[in-house]
């Protein structure tokens, strides 16, 4: 009878544990976290030759291509860093099936399914490289022409093989190129947008020819809008009035005189504009204005001699597609663009003019809420392709790509799908709180939470059961997915108690503030900047303790011109003020200690002017913001501890700077500051890391296992900056300068106090190059190297401890908290360093650290990957005091110490991103809660992803999916149980006395 009771009290034990035995169920995957795929603003495109796809490249240096039925990706591959600041060529090859791509230095050949054909390397990848299809010749080889810094190379675009290669000619190394091959003739005009000479190179044989190089004046100066049709080339004046023609003819083919005309005698219709486009086709060339405010475009065609004459005007055109081939025509796609969005597609031939098909579309569906003055929308390009119909004649489709990184793909009258790419641009970002419930006068919109009866959250909690137990069906589990959906607050536009709700705002490098929802990804509200005022920092400027009154952010441009300061109602994206600068910002130092204003903490930041000409002995300019009395009273009391560095005009040249006694007080507008400290580095600097002053520390001490205390080393003007061989240098040896060996390189890691200048400790590295990874958190630096010995990454951990001399007692601790002796920069304080370095599977190409809201939790290092993922590496991994022994004494165990090994760790369920591949990561972004053990992480590049972290486990909370039915059943099942356990013992009992 006992061995049954206790049987019986195990299985209800086992079901009740049932819930905490499994860590992630496979429905639960996408609950935290969201994921949105981009490939970028399309920068070209073509259509597939046999397949419903459009293989497209981007300014984020991606190449890919989207499947036509729902423009779903179908391949992509990053060729760059993805920062948009790569120039990038892509030509399609529809013989070969290829796709040649010039980005980054390297000429690249993909076929059309994304496999890499071949790779060649070409001279420069800091210039953007000319592609040319060469027709294919006798030999039936597609050839590729490549034209980069005035050389040129032709390449077998099936083998890449090198053909040919020649010598750079320093006429053509200019910033505008185009070229034309005409039989084995190849021509090459080039010039300087502003420049009135051009250089035209005419190469009579691609392969083994000499090239004859000629000069050509021009009446006035030309801008960077050149084009070569099939035998000629035109470009428009800088001022874009006239068109500048010269035609190859003859046998060797030579350029006719240059011909310029204006705009207004070739087309009188066209309208005056600043916003010119040229383009070529076959017989010509098309001009297109593209601005709304002046529309219209002119097809021109080129006769004998270079005379150039109009075939049609088309006066609401604002872009135009790259000639494509229908049959035995020729035709572009000319797009008219109204200001409610509606288009109207006119595909016309480029022979006669003639109108060969003109379709209108509806304006693409947006679900966003814009604020302010609505984007201007302007194609920033058109690529037409070809369908057969259902009838057996030839349809035509079109992709268009808008300035606000929209793309639509129209076909028959109809937008058959739509991308926004904004969000791939993404370059600074910030989290602030939502507005509470039953607040009042807020914008921002979104779904309020579904209201569901009592039946459906029981049906909820059966399933849930059911399926913890293995007993359910897969249309079950396929129901209780939704209704978890259904059931979900986490979408709500309100703040939740535990601070998991946030608004993310997003600033984007094309000039769109976005607003997005954390819950799910959704926008909110959106707001756009026109190319002359995108703003460059997203900044927080003003917070409230009350729940009535929303956050202010301030948005920032440095550069001038159109340098200013604007602060926006995070809430509604309203702006609320904006201030006109009359100067570029080079620095932007924030004080961390805020001003108190009632309720409010305004944030406050030192604008360090940028100079036009910095040498050593000049001293910085530097603005506060916002400039009142109260905030500079407020730097007046903060003076004596506000420092701030900047790298010196020379290499590895620091400066150190601090506010002038009475600088507050001069009625300038600018705030006085004095050189204090002046560092020369021997190397370039590769990296450099601060600890955040704002990160809360739990403990300023560390105990350990003997039970003696550690001090930790917690100076907020701390700088690690690593020195070394810059990023590509050959390795020189320091005493000959000659090419030196492999341990000729070194990295040195070099702890700088920021207010004295004053080097704190100093490590080298033999053998060991950049790039530099650094990130430090408390007292903990963690950086990053090459080993060129091992040809590994090594990571190499230091924690600070304060090895000053000092008596801790318990009852001071305890009764006087005046006991404690603060710590200056002033005064030589001993530090004591403890390294250690491990070899690292990962390579790290940024890092961050998780931040909770104590700093109670244990922290994870964030690792952003060179194959675009974050790992998370615990803490304990990188402690330099991790013992080299074989055993743990039990002492070590209770300090949470781990055996030294010398390699890290790689799991692959640390990953933060999960399984997902964030193409080009540029950032991370890392937010407290208000539950210690969780921070959310916002991870983005050319995709985003975000996600919720517990580095130490949610060990103050239940999962939001918690089954309260089943443990409210399993508890009445023990509590029944119980009873009746006790009545047949009872009974057991009293049968047991009659005997």
């Amino acid at each position: 009878m006992i061995f049954t009771i206790r049987t019986f009290l195990l299985a209800l034990s086992a079901l009740a544990l049932a819930h905490e035995a499994a860590a992630m169920f496979e429905d639960q995957a996408g609950t935290y976290d969201w994921y949105k795929q981009h490939v970028g603003f399309t920068a070209s495109a073509s259509f597939h030759p046999s397949k419903p796809r459009v293989c497209i490249s981007t300014a984020q240096a991606v190449v890919g291509c989207l499947n036509l039925r729902d423009g779903s990706i179908a391949w992509r591959k990053l060729l760059g860093s993805g920062n948009g600041d790569l120039p990038s060529s892509m030509l399609l090859l529809p013989q070969t099936q290829l796709l040649i791509t010039a980005v980054d230095g390297y000429l690249r050949a993909f076929d059309l399914e994304g496999h890499l054909k071949w790779q060649r390397r070409l001279p420069s990848s800091t210039n953007v490289a000319q592609l040319v299809e060469i027709p294919e010749s006798a030999d039936g080889a597609s050839k590729v022409l490549v034209l980069q810094n005035g050389g040129s190379q032709v390449f077998d675009a099936a083998e890449g093989t090198e053909l040919a290669k020649h010598g750079a000619l320093p006429q053509l190394d200019r910033s505008n190129v185009a070229a034309v091959v005409v039989g084995k003739t190849a021509a090459v005009l080039a010039h300087d947008a502003g420049s009135s000479e051009a250089s035209l190179a005419v190469l009579d044989d691609y392969i083994k020819g000499t090239a004859k190089v000629e000069t050509l004046v021009l009446p006035a100066g030309l801008s960077s809008e050149v084009a070569a049709s099939s035998s000629s080339f035109a470009a428009l004046t800088a001022d874009g009035a006239a068109l500048c023609v010269t035609s190859l003819e003859g046998e060797p083919l030579a350029p006719t005189p240059v011909r310029c005309k204006p705009l207004s005698e070739l087309a009188p219709e066209l309208p005056a504009s600043q916003s010119r486009k040229l383009s070529a086709t076959s017989s010509g060339f098309v001009v297109v204005n593209a601005d709304p405010a002046a529309p219209g475009a002119a097809l021109l065609k080129v006769e004998a001699g270079g005379d150039v004459s109009l075939l049609r005007h088309f006066p609401k055109a604002v872009g135009v597609s790259p000639e494509a081939r229908a049959e035995e025509e020729r035709v572009v796609g000319l797009l008219e663009v109204s200001g409610d969005g509606r288009m109207v597609l006119v595909v016309a031939s480029t022979a006669t003019g003639k109108t060969l098909q003109e379709e209108s579309y509806p304006a693409a569906p947006s679900h966003e809420r814009h604020v302010g003055q609505a984007p201007q929308l302007l194609p920033s390009g058109v690529q037409l392709g070809t369908f057969r119909k259902k009838d057996r004649s030839t349809g035509f489709r079109a992709l268009v790509s808008f300035n606000t990184g929209v793309t639509l793909f129209v076909q028959q009258g109809v937008v058959v799908w739509s991308r926004d790419e904004s969000l791939s641009a993404v370059k600074e970002t910030l989290f602030v709180d939502l507005p509470a419930r039953g607040v009042n006068g807020t914008a921002l919109e979104g779904t309020s939470g579904t209201q569901v009866d009592l039946n459906t959250r029981f049906r909820y909690q059966l399933l849930g059961a059911k399926i913890q137990l293995k007993l359910n069906t897969p249309a079950e589990a396929a129901e209780f997915t939704q209704l978890r959906g259904a059931l979900s607050d986490k979408n709500l536009p309100v703040r939740d108690v535990n601070g998991f709700r946030k608004l993310l705002l997003a600033l984007t490098s094309t000039g769109k503030l976005s607003a997005l929802h954390n819950g799910d990804g959704r926008v909110l509200w959106s707001r756009f900047f026109s190319p002359d005022s995108t703003p460059t920092r997203l900044l927080p400027w003003r917070s409230y303790h009350d729940i009535q009154h929303p956050p202010q952010v301030l948005l920032l441009r440095e550069t001038q011109p159109g340098a200013y300061a604007a602060v926006l109602n995070a809430h509604t994206g309203e702006e609320l003020w904006r201030t006109p600068l009359s100067y570029g910002v080079a620095k932007v130092v924030p004080l961390h200690t805020p001003l108190h204003e009632g309720s409010a903490e305004q944030s406050l930041y030192l604008l360090v002017e940028q100079q036009q000409q910095q040498d050593v002995s000049s001293v910085p300019v530097v603005h506060l913001l916002p400039d009142t009395a109260a905030s500079r009273s407020h730097v007046a009391s903060l003076r004596r501890s506000l420092f701030f560095f900047m790298q010196g005009p020379e290499r590895g040249a620091l400066q150190g700077f601090s506010l002038a006694a009475g600088a507050e007080q001069d009625g300038s507008g600018a705030l006085a500051v004095v050189r204090v400290w002046e560092l020369a580095l021997p190397d370039s600097i590769l990296a450099t890391a601060a600890r955040d002053p704002t990160e809360p520390v739990q403990s300023s001490v560390k105990v350990l296992s003997d039970r003696t205390i550690k001090y930790k080393y917690l100076n907020p003007n701390l700088l690690v900056v690593a020195t070394g061989p810059a990023n590509g240098a050959p390795a020189v040896d320091p005493e000959s300068g000659d090419a030196g060996d492999v341990l000729s390189a070194e990295v040195t890691v070099h702890l700088v106090d920021t207010v004295t200048g004053r080097v704190l400790h100093r490590q080298s590295h033999a053998g060991a190059r950049g790039p530099v990874t650094a990130v430090m958190t408390e007292n903990a630096v963690v950086y990053f190297y090459r080993d060129l010995d091992s040809g590994r990454h090594v990571a190499t951990s230091m924690e600070l401890y304060d090895a000053t001399n000092r008596q801790f007692s318990v009852l001071d601790y305890l009764f006087n908290p005046n006991s404690t002796q603060p710590v200056s920069s002033f005064a030589t304080t001993p530090v004591e360093v403890i390294s250690q370095s491990f070899f690292s599977r990962v390579v790290p190409t940024a890092a961050a650290v998780t931040r909770t809201e104590q700093g109670i939790t244990a922290k994870q290092l964030l690792l952003v990957t060179n194959t675009d993922q974050v790992y998370a590496l615990g803490r304990r991994w990188v402690d330099p005091r991790r013992p080299k022994k074989q055993k743990l004494t039990q002492d070590e165990m209770e300090e949470g110490l781990l055996l030294y090994q010398d390699t890290l760790p790689l799991s692959p369920l640390s990953f933060a991103t999960l399984d997902k591949q964030v193409l080009g990561v540029r950032g991370t972004r890392v937010e407290p809660t208000r539950l210690e053990s969780t921070c959310l992480l916002f991870v983005h590049g050319v995709d985003v992803f975000f996600t919720r972290l517990a580095p130490a486990k949610g060990f103050d909370s239940l999962e939001d999916d918690f089954n309260y039915a089943l443990l409210v059943t399993l508890l009445a099942g023990l509590t029944v149980g119980a009873v009746l356990m006790h009545h047949m013992s009872k009974r057991t009992a009293l049968a047991q006395k009659w005997k």
